[in-house]
């Protein structure tokens, strides 16, 4: 029997993808397992470290979610926190969503991974390890992680899974402390076959606390610059004839797989547009996930509605080609889908200068 290549599972995972999406029905999902964390980032938004209000599912109830994605069809998972493997029973849900068929991938900030972790991590057919790695010095990471000892931990557990063969992924977010380190974590992800992305949002915290947004975001001319310099095969054209291509449409407010194939759970069992929309909190436990999963149709519908009713913010912006405009941006800044982001528009406003200066 002839094994398909690396092409042809590409191209099926995304034939599988548009048809879910087509049908509208779930395809992808995060599930956060715990909102505990061994790391202190300052920018992170899920905000400052607090006790917690509630009981994270059990594993039993772990399962049964997990059974019931099943049923829905769901075809990958992305197992996140908090930190997942400062969960005990991490590796019974992980072994058991093998067990269930799901592809699956953990997102970690790897401090955790020893090299017996990594073996577990290998024999429970994990898919891919998504690393948190900010920093090329120990320093910096520890600013950024809170955790002195961090960069030593994590850079040895990355090259555990790399010398594994396990797929390895590595993302830094751009900010003004590390951004003269991100060069080298790109040459070194090259150098070791490993993923790499560069992320340039500093997002607010839950609850609207932006202060590292403030101070430490890279202004646009300035993260486009150090991209080029990282991803230069996206910038292979000498012409100018490179164009920035919106993929928003002003009659969607939502222009992502949420509502349409992706949702999030977060750690005490409830379904929610993403893991950075701390919203609907439908209950699943109490409702069942297709009962949720209509609900959270129902309510991408209302708000696409704005944009279809002519009441849409973006809907005769001038700036709306230049525009990466996220509505859970401005949930999360302001409390309300339909309201400008202050930080997408003054990003928009540097992107148009940038481009009237190559034109």
């Amino acid at each position: 029997m002839k094994l398909a290549t690396k092409k042809e599972r590409k191209e099926l995972f995304k034939k599988i993808r548009q048809k879910k999406r087509k049908k509208r029905m779930p395809f992808s999902i995060m599930f956060e397992l715990t909102y505990k964390c061994n790391f202190k980032c300052p920018h992170c938004y899920l905000g400052k470290p607090q006790k917690l209000k509630k009981k994270e599912l059990t594993t039993n109830q772990v399962k049964k979610v997990l059974d019931d994605l099943a049923e829905t069809g769901v075809y990958r998972i992305g197992f996140t926190g908090g930190e997942p493997l400062l969960r005990k029973d991490i590796f019974e849900i992980l072994d058991y969503a093998n067990k269930k068929g799901f592809r699956f991938g953990l997102l970690t900030n790897g401090y955790l991974i020893d090299a017996k972790t990594a073996d577990k991590l290998k024999k429970s057919n994990v898919d891919k390890v998504d690393i948190t790695f900010n920093s090329m010095c120990s320093e910096t990471f520890g600013k950024l992680a809170g955790v002195a000892d961090g960069y030593k931990k994590v850079f040895k557990a990355i090259k555990l899974l790399v010398k594994r063969d396990m797929q390895v992924s590595i993302k830094s977010t751009a900010t003004e402390l590390n951004k003269h380190e991100l060069e080298k974590i790109s040459k070194f992800a090259r150098e070791n076959n490993i993923r790499y992305r560069l992320d340039g949002e500093v997002l607010p915290c839950r609850g609207g606390d932006d202060e590292w947004v403030d101070k430490f975001s890279l202004d646009m001319a300035e993260f486009l610059d150090l991209r080029k310099k990282i991803y230069p095969e996206m910038y292979q054209r000498t012409d100018n004839s490179r164009k920035r291509k919106t993929r928003r449409r002003r009659n969607k407010v939502f222009n992502c797989g949420v509502g349409m194939n992706s949702f999030s759970i977060n750690p005490y069992g409830q379904m929610n547009f993403c893991i950075e929309i701390d919203y609907p909190n439908v209950d699943i436990l109490k409702d069942g996930i297709f009962s949720c999963w209509e609900k959270i149709k129902n309510e991408i519908d209302k708000i696409n509605e704005l944009a279809v009713s002519g009441d849409f913010i973006c809907k005769d912006c001038t700036l709306f080609s230049y525009c990466g405009w996220c509505a859970g941006r401005s949930y999360i800044e302001n409390g309300d889908f339909n309201t400008c982001s202050e930080y997408f528009k003054n990003r928009a406003l540097s992107r148009k200068k940038i481009q009237q200066k190559k034109d």
